[in-house]
This record gives C-alpha cells, sequence and structure tokens, in this order.
C-alpha cells in the first residue's frame, strides 16, 4: 500500500497516504454496496438524529495540514458530508493528532463557505476570517484516537466548555 501511495504521490503531484487510500477504498466500498442496496430496494435503517440541535463539526488533521490550510488560508478540505446538516453547521473545529492530540482552534464558517469540489465529491469548506484559539485546548482524553478519524457532530457551546474531546 505505501508503494501506491508513493506512486500516486509522484504522478498526481499532490501528497497521498496509506490512510488517504484506506479511506477512499471503504467510500468507494460503501458507494458500491448502497448502490446494491438501492438495485434491490432494500433501505438501510437510519437513526433518527436532529440536524438542527448540531452548529459546529470536528474534523481530524495531521499538524501540518492543519498548520498550512486551516491557519494559513482559512479553509479546510475535502470533508465528505451529509447534505443535509450543511444549513445548520455554523462553526468548524480541527482535532490535530499526534503528537499534539487536541483540539486549539476553531472558526466561524463563511456564508457560502460549503462549496463541493466535483473531482473528489466532497467539500471544501471557506472559513469566515481567521481561526480562533481556544482559551483551553482540547485534549483527546481516555478514549482511543481511532474515535476521531470521522467527523463529530456538536455544538460551539459544548465546545467551548470541553475538558476532553469526549465530552463533545
Amino acid at each position: 500500500m505505501d508503494k501506491i501511495a508513493r506512486t500516486l504521490s509522484k504522478h498526481s503531484g499532490r501528497s497521498t497516504s496509506r490512510n488517504m487510500l484506506i479511506e477512499d477504498s471503504i467510500d468507494a466500498y460503501i458507494e458500491d454496496a448502497l448502490r446494491i442496496f438501492a438495485q434491490k430496494g432494500i433501505r438501510l435503517e437510519e437513526k433518527s438524529v436532529d440536524a438542527s440541535e448540531y452548529n459546529t463539526i470536528v474534523l481530524p488533521a495531521h499538524e501540518e495540514g492543519f498548520r498550512r490550510v486551516f491557519l494559513d488560508e482559512n479553509k479546510w478540505y475535502y470533508v465528505r458530508l451529509k447534505k443535509d446538516r450543511i444549513p445548520y453547521l455554523k462553526y468548524v473545529a480541527i482535532y490535530v493528532n499526534a503528537p499534539l492530540s487536541q483540539i486549539t482552534h476553531y472558526a466561524k464558517i463563511a456564508k457560502n463557505g460549503f462549496v463541493m469540489d466535483e473531482n473528489k465529491k466532497k467539500y471544501v469548506i471557506h472559513l469566515e476570517g481567521q481561526p480562533i484559539e481556544l482559551e483551553n485546548p482540547i485534549p483527546l482524553g481516555n478514549i482511543p484516537s481511532q474515535s476521531t478519524r470521522a467527523p463529530k457532530y456538536t455544538t460551539l457551546q459544548k465546545l467551548l466548555t470541553a475538558e476532553t474531546y469526549q465530552d463533545l
């Protein structure tokens, strides 16, 4: 897998990691499964969640990408989101993986800040102004780091008062 990642990076001009390959493979598998379910008339059972309850999304990142993109470019990419959640999301926070292992900043999402990248079929999130440093960074706490890989929906109030990631 590392050889494939290096080869893709070399030929595409974009950094590709082993984790990116895994995520893309899982996404492709899920899309295929959903297509097969639809063909067979099988409906997925969904947990009922009131999307309007959550105005903040927490996304994972490596420190280099966090600094280069979130802090320097005032945006974040590439994010797979359910379209129905977008109208309710007002803030984005980034959980920076090890060695930092914490959330240090959040930002207000710009009006019309969700832009679909048609090639990736994922969203780019544009920020309104500079990210805001949290008064009290939020460490991972006593949960496995794997639990930070998927988007986490929460509220700004919880983000501002959380003592650990699990409190979100």
